[in-house]
């Protein structure tokens, strides 16, 4: 049973045990006695597979969850105890719950991650296996070179099928990678390709064809082993970027420093696709070695939870859009 699936599977034991403790006016139960079986034998099997799934993980919440479960049946049988600690013990039962349930979500989205990473990588069942538990314990960089090693692995085999190395393939977002890998991710501009789009002096942009994007640009970023192509789909996202490499005093900080962009649809459809006629693309002119220095914060925490409003400041979708600069992010 997946993690998610375990949590879901304790919330229905929760509400059964709700529905199983219903008392008539002198505290009898007034519960059909098979919904009693039923919740106190689900109840069981979610403790097991709780303790057992978080053991490794987080031994405190399976320790609290079993010793306030244990507490909750042993204070009744307690002659002349008084209600308020029984209230105080379900109070504190609740909030162990919770946070059980809370644990075994997080654990599910790692789990997700894994499973595409999978697909993805093509990793062996003991790499993702792998990958899996060191992400339970944060071990972010122990992750990383378990995916960078697979990595290298077929790499080296495609090479040796086409003669081709893959390390000099650029992908194209939105055709070999998906928007929704990319979302809210930085990256380094290292090149505008126009793609014989231009600006007429009224400031109108004039593509070439209407089904093509307006440019691209040539892209890096820790989150992908090869250089890609990022296409421009907003006209307001070619203006920022064809003033930054037209104008002189832009282009010498770029010069000097980097260029970063992120896409980050105001409103976010299936698939990373934007879901608003809002442009999407964000720039920031900030010094050399940000992009890295930010992707290996914390052992590479921004990889898998991206802030990138840490680097571009507070994205803006209407008005006075325009490129930032943040020479010292703090992040």
């Amino acid at each position: 049973m997946k993690s998610r699936t375990l949590a879901i599977f304790g919330i229905g034991t929760y509400i059964l045990a709700v529905l199983s403790s219903a008392t008539d006016i002198e505290g009898n139960s007034t519960a059909p006695t098979l919904l009693l079986a039923i919740s106190g034998i689900a109840t069981l099997i979610f403790y097991i597979l709780a303790t057992i799934r978080l053991w490794k993980i987080q031994k405190l919440a399976p320790i609290l969850l079993i010793c306030s479960a244990v507490i909750l049946v042993v204070l009744p049988a307690i002659e002349g105890i008084k209600p308020i600690f029984q209230n105080i013990a379900s109070i504190f039962s609740t909030i162990v719950f919770i946070w059980v349930i809370c644990l075994l979500w997080a654990i599910g989205k790692y789990e997700i991650r894994v499973a595409k990473l999978q697909k993805d990588s093509r990793l062996t069942n003991g790499e993702t296996h792998a990958i899996q538990e060191y992400l339970k314990k944060g071990d972010h960089e122990a992750a990383t070179q378990v995916i960078a090693n697979a990595q290298e692995r077929h790499r080296i085999a495609f090479k040796e099928m086409t003669g081709t190395d893959a390390k000099n393939i650029i992908a194209v977002i939105g055709e070999d990678v998906s928007w929704s890998d990319v979302v809210n991710h930085a990256f380094r501009v290292l090149e505008f390709d126009r793609t014989s789009t231009t600006i007429d002096p009224d400031g109108q942009v004039k593509a070439k064809s209407s089904f093509e994007p307006y440019g691209y640009l040539l892209v890096e970023t820790p989150i992908l082993n090869n250089l890609a192509r990022l296409p421009i789909i907003h006209r307001d996202d070619f203006l920022l970027v064809a003033n930054v490499f037209d104008e002189p005093k832009l282009a010498d900080l770029i010069e000097d420093g980097e260029l970063l962009v992120t896409y980050a649809p105001k409103r976010l459809l299936p698939k990373g696709l934007s879901g608003s006629p809002h442009h999407v693309l964000h720039y920031v002119i900030t010094q050399r070695g940000t992009i890295d220095a930010y992707y290996s914060k914390n052992n590479s925490m921004y990889m898998g939870q991206p802030d990138p409003q840490k680097l571009f400041g507070p994205f803006v979708y209407r008005g006075d859009i325009k490129i930032q600069i943040n020479v010292n992010p703090e992040f």
